[in-house]
């Protein structure tokens, strides 16, 4: 049976944080039919995130809705 999950991590830019779901779809196991919706707002969690110069607050929050096989 599939399950809707989500991925949501902050970040600086959208693009950065797309970046990173589509290196990491086949974690994932999410192909480009699996995924539901793709929504950016301000940043809701507080950790900072790692930048290659150090640590930064994140400029924006991804959230990513999809349907998963597990």
């Amino acid at each position: 049976m599939r399950k809707l999950k989500c991925f949501q991590v902050g970040g600086l830019t959208v693009q950065d944080v797309l970046d990173e779901f589509n290196e990491r779809a086949e974690e994932f196991r999410v192909t480009e039919q699996d995924l539901v919706t793709v929504s950016a707002l301000r940043p809701t969690l507080g950790a900072k995130i790692a930048t290659p110069s150090g640590t930064a607050a994140p400029k924006v929050e991804v959230v990513i809705v999809y349907w998963a096989s597990e």
